[in-house]
C-alpha cells in the first residue's frame, strides 16, 4: 500500500498534468490570446504557459514586425526631428 506521501505526490502529478493539458488546449483554440493573457487566466506564470506550448508541440509566430517594416519604409535617424 502506498504511503501518504507517495500517494500525495501522484496526484500533485496528475493535477499538474491536467492543468497543462488545460493550457495546452486554451493556447491552440485561442491564437487571439497571449501567453500573458493565458497565464493571467490561470494564475499562473507564463514560463508554465510556455512549458505547456512546448510539450504540446505546440509554436506560434515570434512577436509582430514593427509598421515601419511592414510598409518597407526606412526611417533614417538624422530625418528625425528632436
Amino acid at each position: 500500500m502506498a504511503t501518504l506521501k507517495e500517494s500525495l505526490k501522484a496526484a500533485r502529478k496528475d493535477a499538474a498534468r491536467q492543468v497543462l493539458a488545460e493550457i495546452a488546449a486554451v493556447i491552440e483554440t485561442r491564437p487571439d490570446l497571449s501567453y500573458k493573457r493565458i497565464a493571467a487566466r490561470f494564475r499562473v506564470g507564463t514560463s508554465l504557459v510556455c512549458q505547456a506550448a512546448r510539450e504540446a508541440g505546440l509554436s506560434r509566430p515570434r512577436g509582430g514586425a514593427s509598421p515601419a517594416f511592414k510598409r518597407g519604409v526606412k526611417v533614417l535617424k538624422s530625418s528625425i526631428r528632436k
